[in-house]
C-alpha cells in the first residue's frame, strides 16, 4: 500500500500551475484569479483529520 507524503496531499503539480501562467501570458491576463478546488478540498481534509493543524492556521491568520 503506498502512502502519500502530506505534502503532496497539498501541493499541486508544478504542470497545472505552469499550464496557468502560460495561459495567462498568452493572452495578457492581468486580472487572472485562479483557485485550485481539488487543492482547498485536500487542505480542508487535511485539517478535519487534525484538528491541532487546524487550530495552528486559525491562530495565524491576521484578524479582521
Amino acid at each position: 500500500m503506498k502512502t502519500e507524503n502530506a505534502f503532496s496531499l497539498i501541493a499541486s503539480t508544478t504542470e497545472d500551475q505552469d499550464d496557468i501562467n502560460t495561459l495567462s501570458e498568452a493572452f495578457s491576463l492581468q486580472a487572472f484569479r485562479y483557485i485550485d478546488i481539488a487543492r482547498e478540498e485536500r487542505l480542508n481534509s487535511l485539517l478535519t483529520r487534525w484538528p491541532l493543524l487546524r487550530e495552528l492556521s486559525a491562530a495565524q491568520e491576521p484578524e479582521r
